[in-house]
């Protein structure tokens, strides 16, 4: 599940089962939240197994019942920006763990912060937590209404589809007491504009949720921070690959490469002239690591992530057998590969959006 397709289906879960996170869930989580706190230089943190941080609590609306996981959102007090940007990456961390099949809640005032505060050093601020974790039994999803476009917008009539797109996953963004006090302004320019039309407690915080939902349905883009900042839509581009496997001694292996930048993925690389997709990537996978191989097309799995300023990115990956060739990894773009079982495979990618997308193709494979 892409991030955007967990803006679609993601609700507030307030009851949650006490069991576990699975080591395989919380180092996915992890690497989730190390990428965030790289990207914005905030505080954030996994707090995994901690029953009291929202037990006796007062049983008001939107008390917490069984949660014992949670995600820290805190950074330096001097950040103008701190609770917006709390919010963005906030809102990065609840969508990827609902992409693996738990279930979130923002929490702004129904916990205890002098528990959670010991989790941070000494002169950080924190803003707020999310809950985490499998439901509990009997757990229902439940559907609020959507606000209107209307009233969340202005000036759409003849909007491009990219605003509309954006302006669809703001609609399903969570907020404070369901407010969504904001409205965002499609511009003559091809640029966007959002400003708070109201105050209250955690205004900022959904600003942020709100600007990350929108640039997740408008397919990329990058908002200036602050009331009132402005939204460029970022060029597109498309790379294909494949997570490359072989059966060794009645074991599942998986290939990997290490890019010159350091992380760990699957061999993946640019659309080239009229290529088809599958012909990208069983090209790409013969340059960086001079396999031939057969592409499978029953598993298509697509990454969206901003490699550069000004541009997002779509990876679409298959599943792929090697039919020949010489192992040899390019050396301008690839420094060194491997084949690694299922579990060492999951520790060693890099990104968690790599992780998943290995986790689908082991599930797609087990089920053939």
């Amino acid at each position: 599940m892409t991030l955007l397709e967990a803006v679609s289906v993601r609700t507030s879960c307030r009851a949650f089962s006490p069991e576990a996170l699975s080591a395989g869930q919380r180092e996915q989580l992890e690497k989730a939240v190390e990428q965030c706190v790289y990207r914005s230089g905030l505080s954030l943190g996994l707090v995994c197994g901690e029953e009291d941080a929202f037990t006796a609590v007062s049983k008001s609306w939107g008390h917490i019942r069984g949660a014992c996981n949670y995600f820290l959102l805190a950074g330096s007090a001097g950040d103008g920006d701190l609770e917006e940007k709390c919010g963005y990456y906030g809102e990065e961390l609840a969508l990827t763990a609902e992409s693996m099949g738990l279930r979130t809640c923002w929490v702004g005032g129904t916990y205890r912060p002098e528990t959670c505060q010991r989790h941070l050093a000494e002169g950080v601020e924190l803003v707020c937590v999310i809950a985490v974790g499998r439901p509990a039994p009997g757990w229902v999803r439940e559907e609020r209404a959507l606000k209107p476009l209307e009233e969340l917008a202005q000036d759409s009539a003849g909007a491009p589809d990219w605003f509309l797109g954006g302006m669809e996953a703001v609609r399903r963004a969570p907020s404070a007491m369901n407010r969504q006090g904001y409205h965002f302004t499609c511009r003559r320019d091809g640029t966007v504009r959002v400003r708070l039309s109201g105050a209250g407690s955690f205004a900022l915080v959904d600003l942020g949720i709100a600007k990350r939902n929108f640039e997740l349905g408008a397919h990329g883009g990058e908002w200036a921070w602050g009331d009132g900042g402005i939204f460029r839509k970022s060029r597109e581009e498309k790379s294909c690959g494949a997570v490359v496997w072989r059966q060794e001694n009645g074991q599942r292996q998986y290939l990997l490469v290490r890019h010159n930048g350091g992380h760990w993925s699957f061999p993946k690389g640019h659309v080239e002239g009229g290529e088809t997709e599958p012909e990208t990537a069983a090209r790409e996978i013969w340059e960086e690591t001079g396999l031939t191989a057969a592409i499978d097309t029953g598993f298509r799995k697509v990454v969206t992530y901003a490699p550069k300023p000004g541009t997002v990115k779509d990876v679409v990956f298959f599943t792929a057998v090697p039919t020949g060739g010489r192992e040899r990894p390019q050396e301008e773009e690839i420094s060194q590969l491997g084949w690694y079982a299922f579990q060492d495979a999951a520790r060693q990618i890099t990104y968690a959006t790599d992780e998943e997308i290995l986790l689908a193709a082991e599930a797609y494979l087990e089920g053939k």
